[in-house]
């Protein structure tokens, strides 16, 4: 069973990022993957409590490099154990983040991000 739920869990990742993410559909996909109530925190700033709070910070962050997401393009290495999820997003650029996420009911309850 938990390996059944880290792979539901990391097709959620690959949704909420190749979805949500590139397609800024913040209130659709974007928001269905995460709780309502959502922690997140996001390379090292004051975290973000609830999804309103972080898909403005995200609006916030994409309106700073020039109003588009920069584009993930795989996840070259994602795995998880349980609840918990690691998966590393690669950028058209080559750069990347890599995102820990706790999941509740299917959606991301915690999520720390580093890029």
């Amino acid at each position: 069973m938990g390996d059944e739920q880290v792979d539901r869990n990391l097709k959620g990742m690959d949704d909420l990022d190749f979805d949500g993410w590139n397609n800024a559909d913040w209130n659709g996909v974007f928001a269905h993957h995460h709780t309502d109530d959502v922690l997140v925190d996001w390379k090292g700033q004051e975290p973000t409590r609830g999804i309103a709070e972080h898909i403005d910070a995200m609006k916030a962050f994409v309106d700073s490099v020039g109003g588009t997401p920069p584009r993930i393009t795989s996840h070259p290495i994602s795995f998880g154990s349980g609840e918990w999820t690691c998966a590393i997003g690669e950028f058209e650029d080559g750069s990347r983040m890599v995102t820990v996420a706790k999941w509740r009911d299917g959606a991301i309850a915690e999520e720390y991000i580093w890029a």
